[in-house]
């Protein structure tokens, strides 16, 4: 993330329809997990906080991640969690093995410098605990990649088969899966194909001008109130939906393993 984008998700996340949906959904299947009262819980690439923060309901938490920006707001936003600077890359070496009872990773894989996403799962694998879970939400679809995820700094968008194969071969068995806000798929397709008739600029190399700047904070911030709020009972009603029939389509995935 670009340094202003940590500012403006420590601003947005508890507010925008987005991170609430997804906190929701996540609490679905947290719940159904009976973690237990002294759960440990690792959080890949904790960010500004918010899922930190949310998953403190379940037990005692590590909040890791690479950016001292990152963690600067975190501690604000989640005090009673345990914050560690560090490299997910090395994340099998950084804690003792067999530490954790939940290990989360909330859209981090799909980052540029994630270099190994089979190297970064069989260390989370090596941290569980047996019967420990690894639950994980990434893009999905690489038919829906566009300039945001460019912007991003993401790397791939992925399919659910993609992570089966992540969990099996890291010795995890693949408990469950969906993919979800089915509703913004025309809208990404209609944008990543305006993306793929464009004359290609200079983000492909990294860079960033005001412009794209400017564009990245307005896909993070919150819309008005009466759009953010149907949007956040769309999800709200296509969460209970997903409790009954599988929809075969999402802008994002979410996937759970156990050890």
């Amino acid at each position: 993330m670009q340094p202003q984008q940590y500012q403006q998700l420590a601003e947005t996340e508890d507010r925008h329809w987005w991170h609430q949906s997804r906190q929701t959904l996540t609490a679905r299947y947290l719940d159904q997990m009976a973690l237990g009262d002294h759960a440990r819980i690792l959080d890949v690439g904790c960010g500004a906080g918010g899922t930190t923060r949310f998953l403190l309901r379940y037990g005692s938490v590590v909040g890791l991640d690479r950016s001292e920006r990152s963690l600067a707001h975190a501690i604000r936003k989640a005090p009673a969690a345990t914050l560690v600077q560090g490299d997910a890359n090395q994340l099998g070496t950084l804690f003792a093995p067999a530490s954790f009872d939940l290990i989360t990773f909330f859209n981090v894989l799909y980052h540029q410098w994630m270099r190994d996403d089979q190297a970064i799962i069989e260390g989370a694998a090596r941290l569980l605990r047996p019967g420990g879970h690894l639950l994980l939400t990434e893009p999905a679809f690489q038919l829906l990649w566009r300039r945001h995820d460019r912007l991003d700094m993401g790397k791939r968008r992925y399919r659910m088969r993609d992570f089966r194969q992540f969990f099996e071969r890291a010795g995890l068995g693949f408990t469950t899966g969906q993919y979800f806000n089915a509703l913004a798929v025309p809208a990404c397709l209609v944008l990543a194909l305006s993306d793929k008739m464009r004359s290609p600029r200079h983000d492909a190399d990294g860079e960033t001008g005001a412009g794209d700047q400017h564009e990245q904070a307005a896909e993070m911030a919150v819309p008005r109130a009466p759009l953010n709020d149907a949007l956040r009972r769309y999800m709200g009603l296509e969460s209970r939906l997903l409790g009954a029939v599988q929809i075969p389509l999402g802008v994002t995935l979410l996937a759970v393993a156990r050890k």
